[in-house]
């Protein structure tokens, strides 16, 4: 789908699941409609993106050039990286500005100082 058609769409409340949409690099996509006794409208879409752990080792390679293996320290360190970014999932939502690249940079920049602390 198209930024025009995805808009257009917006406008009509006119999504299918499986209609996706590319931002960058990113893939959204439509998986269900909520539905009953929910805090949401009742036919509020829903969203799905997905992260690979290319996207996490590339941010750690980008942001942290200190760092030589990028994919060894995510792989030593993945629980607690995803852990931490599940904590700030909530940020993104809340709507606050922030964007997953802010999220998963901030639960990387963590484990790193925690992990520089206990050396």
């Amino acid at each position: 789908m198209r930024i025009e058609e995805f808009e257009e769409a917006i406008i009509k409340d006119d999504f299918a699941i499986g209609d996706s949409l590319w931002l960058g690099d990113w893939e959204f996509e439509v998986v269900s409609k909520k539905t009953g006794n929910r805090l949401i409208d009742r036919n509020e879409v829903v969203f799905k993106w997905q992260l690979t752990k290319d996207d996490f080792v590339q941010l750690i390679s980008d942001n942290h050039p200190e760092i030589e293996n990028a994919e060894g320290f995510f792989d030593q360190h993945k629980d607690e990286i995803i852990d931490r970014f599940r904590k700030g999932f909530d940020v993104l939502v809340g709507g606050c500005g922030a964007d997953y690249g802010t999220v998963m940079n901030d639960a990387i920049d963590e484990v790193i100082s925690r992990s520089q602390n206990l050396e």
